[in-house]
């Protein structure tokens, strides 16, 4: 794997800029009726990346709490001027201001974070259709099956840091 360059991204109006200083450890083409409802789209793009990763640069966002189909919600970080959602986080245990679902379409070149699987996509629009060799799961998946191994020990560090023990492993089992 060839070396990662930073890379910027931020909202519409150029107040909210932020700066990614690691590939993500995984991008989610989310296809959940959830998803599909808060971005007025078809489906969400997330990249997961540790939170002191992503550096806000400039500006300020906003901090509003949705809700999420785990019932504990997910606080999405937006421009307060012109209100464009740049990452998010869910509650995850000790993981919720650790990891950041960083939503790619903000980024100035969203072509860095192509996705690695397709999730939810049982709820998925009908006219979408995906790539034949992309991974996708009806609803979640193994996370120790798709996720790199160099990801995967990300994921351990944030969970010892936290205190937790796989919390990724416990959501899988939550949602299915």
């Amino acid at each position: 794997m060839a070396q990662f360059e930073t890379c910027e991204g931020g909202c519409t109006c150029g107040h909210v800029r932020y700066q990614v200083i690691s590939e993500p450890m995984i991008v989610h083409c989310c296809h959940c009726s959830w998803c599909q409802r808060q971005s007025g789209s078809a489906f969400a793009v997330n990249a997961l990346i540790e939170a002191d990763r992503v550096k806000l640069i400039s500006g300020a966002v906003e901090e509003v709490t949705v809700p999420s189909p785990s019932g504990k919600g997910q606080t999405i970080a937006r421009c307060p001027i012109c209100r464009v959602a740049v990452w998010s986080n869910y509650y995850m245990g000790g993981l919720k201001d650790r990891i950041r679902f960083l939503r790619v379409g903000s980024l100035d070149d969203p072509n860095l974070m192509p996705p690695d699987v397709h999730i939810f996509t049982s709820t998925k629009q009908d006219w979408v259709i995906l790539p034949p060799k992309d991974k996708s799961a009806k609803v979640f998946y193994d996370v120790d099956a798709t996720w790199s191994p160099e990801s995967l020990k990300r994921l351990d560090a944030l969970d010892a840091a936290a205190g937790i023990e796989q919390p990724w492993r416990y959501l899988r089992r939550t949602v299915e």
